[in-house]
């Protein structure tokens, strides 16, 4: 399949996943640290059933242990600050502030993987950081609260991971990998939580599991799609932005299955600013 088009599976899988993670996740009670831990782990385990089904082989971990350490702790991170981060912030205003990733990506690879950055792509991240600046900016200034900075630290420590990640796939199967990819950074913050324990018994026995696996697999979907897609040809510097492209459609998908109407206005613009982005980027 064409890179372009696994990058749009990305998209549509990944939106549909974020608004699961905010129904699950608007509940006060639940608890963020423990449905990141299980997600990740679901994740490692739908990923590694389709790696056992092609012939599993080992990621090269002795041959690039700082890589999977920072793997590890960049992934690890990052979905504990997104699960704590929907708690606050809304899917719509989420994913707006998600493609802050994009910068950190691109700063990492051409710093460390010899990518080019021309006039196009530079205009079409100015335009998709200009749109979280429409959505959030208020007349006192720039509406930050705690959700907030919890979603920036999530996009940051996404965006090194995705350009860790292109390093890492030079030399590695690609579920195989992922499979790895996701349990250990679930494995990780367990072993820095384990009072999280009977929180994760509780999630486990609840009417809430269903909904954490369903959203599980359609992460799972986008994560393998962008990595094929790194695989089939693409550079990760346009396929960052490029899957940013969830931002319209998570937008859209929050306003009619969540709600999320307020400041629709703003939101559309900025969604808009996206698109252009995309396309310039690509």
């Amino acid at each position: 399949m064409d890179w372009f088009l696994l990058a749009m599976v990305d998209v549509v899988a990944y939106s549909i996943s974020n608004i699961l993670q905010r129904v699950l996740m608007k509940d006060q009670k639940s608890d963020a640290v423990a449905y990141a831990i299980v997600f990740q782990l679901l994740c490692g385990l739908l990923i590694g059933i389709a790696a056992l089904s092609r012939g599993f082989v080992m990621p090269p971990i002795a041959q690039l242990p700082v890589n999977f350490i920072i793997m590890t702790l960049l992934f690890g991170f990052s979905m504990v600050f997104t699960f704590k981060a929907l708690k606050i912030v809304q899917a719509s205003e989420m994913t707006i502030i998600s493609s802050t990733a994009t910068l950190w990506t691109i700063v990492a690879a051409l710093l460390f993987l010899g990518e080019s950055l021309d006039i196009n792509k530079l205009v079409g991240i100015l335009l998709m950081l200009g749109g979280i600046a429409i959505v959030f900016w208020r007349k006192e200034g720039l509406k930050i609260n705690k959700g907030f900075i919890y979603a920036l630290l999530a996009s940051f420590f996404f965006g090194l991971a995705v350009a860790n990640d292109a390093f890492i796939l030079r030399q590695a199967e690609l579920f195989s990998y992922y499979t790895i990819g996701f349990l250990l950074p679930g494995l990780f913050i367990l072993a820095l939580n384990l009072k999280s324990l009977p929180e994760i018994k509780k999630l486990l026995l609840s009417k809430s599991l269903p909904k954490m696996v369903i959203s599980a697999i359609f992460y799972s979907i986008a994560a393998v799609a962008m990595l094929m897609a790194f695989q089939q040809g693409g550079n990760i510097s346009q396929l960052a932005p490029i899957t940013k492209f969830s931002i319209i459609l998570t937008v859209l998908m929050a306003a009619v299955f969540l709600g999320e109407k307020d400041n629709l206005k703003r939101k559309t613009i900025a969604a808009i600013m996206a698109i252009i982005g995309v396309f310039l980027i690509k």
